[in-house]
C-alpha cells in the first residue's frame, strides 16, 4: 500500500519523465542521448506507475501490449538498416532529406532517426515486458 504523497508525486512526475524521454531520444545524434536511454527513461516512468499503484490497478486503466512494441520497434530499425542496402549502400548507412517547413523552417530528417525511434521501441518494449511479467501472479 502506497501513501497519497507517494500516489500524487508519481502523477506529476510520471509526464515530465516521458517529456525528458522524447527529448533524450531525439536529441540523440546531436547531444548525449539516443533511443537506448530515452527509451529507459520512458520505462522507467511507467514501471514507476507499475510499483505505486499496482499491476491491476494500471492494466484496468490501459492494457499495453508491451511485446508488440518490442516487435515493431525491431522492425522499423531492421527496415532503417536494410532501407540503405536497398540503395546500394552499406547496412545501416546514414541519409537524410532537407524539408522546409513553414514554421519550423529548413529542418534535416535523418534516416538515424528512424533507426533510434526503433530502439527507443525495442527498449521500452522489452523492459516493460519483463517488467511486467515478473510482477504478475501467476
Amino acid at each position: 500500500m502506497t501513501t497519497l504523497i507517494t500516489k500524487t508525486v508519481s502523477k506529476a512526475c510520471v509526464p515530465i519523465i516521458i517529456l525528458f524521454s522524447i527529448s533524450l531520444l531525439f536529441a540523440g545524434h546531436d547531444y548525449p542521448g539516443g533511443g537506448f536511454i530515452g527509451g529507459v527513461m520512458f520505462a522507467s516512468a511507467i514501471s514507476l506507475l507499475y510499483v505505486v499503484f499496482g499491476l491491476k490497478y494500471i492494466d484496468s486503466i490501459y492494457s499495453y501490449q508491451w511485446d508488440k512494441w518490442f516487435a515493431s520497434g525491431l522492425l522499423l530499425a531492421s527496415l532503417t538498416g536494410f532501407g540503405a542496402m536497398l540503395f546500394g549502400y552499406n547496412f545501416l548507412r546514414s541519409s537524410y532529406l532537407l524539408a522546409s517547413l513553414p514554421l519550423a523552417g529548413d529542418i534535416k530528417l535523418l534516416s538515424t532517426t528512424l533507426f533510434d525511434i526503433g530502439v527507443y521501441l525495442v527498449v521500452i518494449g522489452s523492459l516493460l515486458y519483463v517488467f511486467k511479467g515478473t510482477g504478475e501472479d501467476e
